[in-house]
């Protein structure tokens, strides 16, 4: 089951990636691109943590399941506020440049 839970998350962070692939070549409205691309990255920040989470799971016996649940929880809201702000200081690099 762990195994299964850990395949499942590496694989639906590749989805949108081929989604945005054959909307650059169809030329989609870019609108939609936009919105797919923004739920790309929140897709990949929730993959991170479920294949984390999976990996490390059992291994403290200490931890109950709430707390590995709010861990994660910590975890997706960490690297989502990242890759937000690494994204909004890339943006704003590139507009100075």
């Amino acid at each position: 089951m762990k195994d299964s839970f850990a395949f499942g998350s590496l694989i639906s962070a590749t989805d949108p990636v081929a989604v945005l692939a054959i909307f650059k070549e169809m030329n989609a409205d870019e609108n939609l691109f936009a919105i797919i691309f923004g739920e790309s990255i929140f897709n990949d920040a929730i993959g991170i943590v479920m294949y984390e989470t999976v990996k490390n799971m059992g291994l403290d016996p200490s931890l109950s399941s709430s707390q590995m649940v709010f861990g994660a929880m910590g975890k997706f809201f960490l690297i989502f506020t990242g890759s937000i702000v690494v994204g909004a200081m890339t943006a704003l690099i590139a507009a100075f440049i």
